[in-house]
């Protein structure tokens, strides 16, 4: 199989919530109860593409999306700013191959050339595989809430784990939306990743 990874675009909306919205009616590992409209995932897509990122992993062969990636605001005050939450979703079709672990890569590059220092992940503490993907990409435990969610039947609590992506000087720059070089790079060598895999 051939795959790549580009920076999605509104019009990706239908296909992508339609590999995001098993999450939602299926499993605790989405907190959203009810499947968005296109129209809503849209208008997120959109959100994303003008203050932070947005990846496609993209199955070439077959000529559909086989995951999802992006990072969003992690809490709304200025200080936070620095701060990124990341989300990544892949097909069930496609999970255990490693291809996630490239896509969050190239998310966290990306991340970096917008100047944010740390990368959040917000856990179902029960996807006990998905607390062990981001540990071994790197990502630490920092904290658990007890029973903070309720869905299909069962209280959830919730796993934080961060990764810091740059040194965390004094007097930071404020973070901005990567440069077209940035994206060009970071796209390149998560393809190349993808080709050699």
């Amino acid at each position: 199989m051939s795959f790549r990874i580009r920076i999605a675009t509104p019009d990706d909306a239908e296909e992508l919530l339609g590999l995001y919205a098993p999450y939602v009616r299926d499993t605790t590992i989405s907190f959203e109860t009810e499947v968005p409209t296109v129209d809503e995932f849209r208008a997120r897509i959109e959100e994303h593409l003008e203050n932070t990122c947005h990846l496609v992993l993209e199955d070439a062969d077959a000529g559909r999306a086989a995951g999802f990636a992006y990072n969003s605001t992690f809490r709304a005050r200025p200080a936070y700013r620095w701060a990124s939450e990341t989300s990544i979703y892949i097909s069930e079709a496609y999970q255990g191959h490693g291809l996630g672990a490239i896509l969050l890569e190239a998310l966290e590059n990306l991340m970096r050339a917008q100047g944010i220092r740390m990368s959040e992940a917000c856990i179902t503490s029960s996807n006990t595989a998905s607390i062990a993907f981001h540990r071994s990409c790197g990502y630490r435990l920092c904290g658990e809430q007890a029973s903070c969610g309720y869905k299909l039947g069962t209280w959830l609590s919730i796993t934080w784990m961060e990764k810091q992506l740059l040194p965390l000087d004094t007097d930071p720059e404020a973070p901005h939306a990567p440069s077209p070089q940035a994206i060009e790079a970071a796209l390149a060598a998560a393809n190349e990743r993808l080709a050699s895999h």
